[in-house]
Formats: C-alpha cells, sequence, structure tokens
C-alpha cells in the first residue's frame, strides 16, 4: 500500500469515526432533553448563584440551604436532588451568569449553550491559525473534531465553565505565540475560576516566560479583591473550608474523587489507601508538586517549543487538579487537534500510530459512564505522543 492510499484511507477512516462519536454524543444530548428541561444539567448552580446576587443573598453563597432554596425555585421537579447541586466556584464568577437571571432558566440555559459554542467556534478558528497544520482542515472535519469529543460535549450538554476556561487557555496560546506574555497572563487569570487547574498551568508556563505574571498577578489580585468585596473576609475563608468540605464529604456522592480522571483518582486505586485520609491527601499533594516540578525543569529550555509546553503543561494541570472531572478534559482540545494533524514519515507508520493514539484519546473519555478506571489512565497515551512527538522535533507545518 503506497503511502498516498494510506494517507487517504486514514481521511475516511477518521472522519467516519468522528461522525459516529458526533452522532452518539447528538443522539444522548437529544435524550436527555426532558432532564435538561427539569433542571438536571450543572448549569444549575451558576443560575442559582447569580440568582443569589441579584437578589441580595451574596452573603448566602456558600450555605447549601440557601443554595437548595434558590435552585428549588426554578427546578422543584428534579427527583434524585435532596440537597443543593453545590456551588464551589469563586465569587466572582456568579457575577458573569447574572444578565442570564433576567431570562426564565430554560430559556437562560439555551443562551448559555449558544454562548459555549460560539466560544468554542472561535477556539477553533484561533488554533487553526496559531497552527498550520490544523488550518489546513475543512471546517467539517474541526466541527467533528470538537462536536465527537466527549468532554466538550459533556460540558456544553452540561452548561459547565469549561468551554470558556478553553477559549481564554487558547487566546493566551495565541497571545503567548505572538509574544505578548502580559496579555496572556491576563487572560489565564480571568480564567481563575477553575483556580486548580489555572495556577499549575501558570507556574509551568512562567518558568520560560516569565513577563506573564505582569499580566496575571494584577488581574488575579482584582478578581480576589472583588471576591472579598462580594463575600466580605469571614466569606472568602468560609469559602476554602466549604470546597475542603464538599471534597472531603463527596457532597453527597456528587463528587467522587476515586472517579476523577486525574492522580488523585489514579492514586485512590493503590492497595491499602483510603481516599480522604490525609495519609492520602498528602501522598497526592506530594506527587503533584513533584510532578509539577519536574515538568518546570524539563520546560526550562530555552529551546522548547512552545506547542510543546503548553500541550504538556496543559496536561499536566489536568492531573495535578484536586478536582478534575470528564468536561475538564476540554482542554485537551488543542492536543487532540495536533495530534489528528501530525506530520506522517513516508511509510505510514507514524501515522498508523498517531490515528491509533488519536482513536484512544476519543474513547476513553467516552467510556467514563461504563469503565471510570479505564478513563483515568487517558494520559498514557497523550504524554507518551506529547514527547515521542513534539518533543523532538521543531513545529512545522505540513499537515497530515
Amino acid at each position: 500500500m503506497t503511502h498516498a492510499t494510506f494517507g487517504r484511507r486514514k481521511e475516511l477512516a477518521v472522519a467516519a469515526f468522528l461522525l459516529a462519536m458526533t452522532l452518539s454524543n447528538v443522539v444522548t444530548g437529544i435524550r436527555l432533553v426532558p432532564l435538561l428541561r427539569a433542571g438536571y444539567q450543572d448549569f444549575t448552580i451558576f443560575y442559582a448563584a447569580a440568582n443569589m446576587v441579584r437578589s441580595g443573598h451574596t452573603a448566602d453563597l456558600y450555605d447549601l440551604p440557601a443554595q437548595y432554596r434558590a435552585q428549588q425555585q426554578f427546578a422543584p421537579k428534579v427527583g434524585t436532588r435532596q440537597g443543593a447541586l453545590p456551588y464551589n466556584h469563586p465569587p466572582f464568577e456568579a457575577l458573569f451568569f447574572v444578565p442570564f437571571t433576567f431570562l426564565p432558566y430554560v430559556p437562560a440555559y439555551l443562551l448559555w449553550t449558544f454562548v459555549n459554542l460560539s466560544m468554542l467556534a472561535a477556539s477553533l478558528i484561533i488554533l487553526g491559525r496559531q497552527f498550520p497544520e490544523v488550518g489546513t482542515l475543512s471546517p467539517i472535519f474541526l466541527v467533528l473534531v470538537a462536536a465527537g469529543f466527549a468532554p466538550v460535549a459533556s460540558a456544553v450538554i452540561q452548561g459547565q465553565d469549561s468551554i470558556l476556561l478553553l477559549f481564554l487557555c487558547i487566546l493566551a496560546l495565541a497571545a503567548l505565540n505572538k509574544q505578548r506574555e502580559i496579555a496572556a497572563g491576563a487572560f489565564l487569570a480571568f480564567a481563575l475560576f477553575k483556580f486548580h487547574l489555572v495556577l499549575p498551568l501558570v507556574l509551568i508556563l512562567a518558568v520560560r516566560r516569565w513577563r506573564l505574571l505582569l499580566g496575571f498577578a494584577p488581574v488575579a489580585a482584582a478578581l480576589a479583591a472583588l471576591s472579598v468585596a462580594m463575600v466580605g473576609w469571614s466569606g472568602a475563608i468560609d469559602y476554602f473550608h466549604f470546597i475542603f468540605g464538599l471534597e472531603k464529604s463527596g457532597a453527597g456522592g456528587a463528587i467522587v474523587g476515586g472517579d476523577m480522571p486525574n492522580l488523585r483518582g489514579v492514586l485512590s486505586r493503590m492497595p491499602g489507601v483510603h481516599p480522604g485520609s490525609a495519609i492520602f491527601v498528602s501522598l497526592t499533594v506530594a506527587c503533584s508538586i513533584a510532578l509539577v516540578l519536574i515538568v518546570m525543569w524539563r520546560v526550562r529550555t530555552k529551546h522548547t517549543a512552545l506547542r510543546f509546553a503548553f500541550t504538556l503543561a496543559t496536561v499536566v494541570a489536568i492531573l495535578v487538579s484536586y478536582h478534575t472531572l470528564t468536561y475538564d478534559l476540554s482542554l485537551l482540545l488543542p492536543v487532540v487537534l495536533l495530534l489528528l494533524t501530525a506530520p506522517t514519515d513516508q511509510n505510514g507508520s507514524q501515522t498508523r500510530a498517531d490515528t491509533i493514539l488519536f482513536v484512544l484519546v476519543y474513547l476513553l473519555p467516552f467510556c467514563e459512564p461504563f469503565w471510570p478506571r479505564l478513563n483515568q489512565f487517558w494520559f498514557l497515551p497523550v504524554v507518551y505522543w506529547i514527547f515521542s512527538e513534539l518533543g523532538r522535533r521543531q513545529p512545522a507545518g505540513v499537515s497530515a
């Protein structure tokens, strides 16, 4: 079989695979429509928190009974919810969703879905401009890549803020690519509504691009001051007690650390380990710090390409985050696009390997509802590819 023939067959096979994944996600979304109209999705927490802020109950933002009362006002028919679906995000993020509260719940959810899809489209356009090989993909192929990726579909259906996080990170990547480190730092600071993901990402990227901190620090300080102004100093302290308590208690089954696709989930499966114990938490934190330091050492050299540093930092940020769910893997969208468009060799062997890894990255998150333990090892093929491909060659504008 010639290299060209294999290339055409690969395109057809990948297109068919992505179409099947997309249709599966679309069918899942359609089947969930009755539940989404009732308020089962995660958008509930943002809408309720914004309603509390708008109605002058900001001081009760992290009071679970108060959250539950706010959610019952627009989602009273959620039969499986005997308590609040916890809003565990920083106070300042609730302000972003206040405009949505001027609409009833379902129209607000639809508007937020439209915003998410718009940010996703903008992210794909920006990535196409930053990576020449990604830019050679047709718009239809790009749509299939995003729509077929289970974490992205989950984030959109749930009404989560992971697409906003992805969009801000891609804006930061574009700014770094233009040597605008201060702007990149500001974009990442605005993403601090998921600080457990953003802080390790910033630490790793700042090793070689320290000016990033000049944009990150003042915006982060402003958002922290805004949060304190909203809930007060005691409320800010209570917020951290609140999120630590939720992680320890499991929030009534809403937070299952052992199923998370990160180091916390992997370590919780070790024999003799009791998740939630002080020893387990210390072990997880120690392993996370060690991993971040190792990667910081790896990307410190001036010869490290931006795409290698950014993709590796993204993977490590997800791994060391103490709270990671499947929709947070949406941050891997740039990785899967680079994987799909990886340059090929003459005999097509590298193409076959990249295609297999691409399929694995798609299938592992898709298996999360059925085999959560398998999903926890998504990072193995991703890290292997980043080091074997992006780590050993300079960027090339060659399409697969």
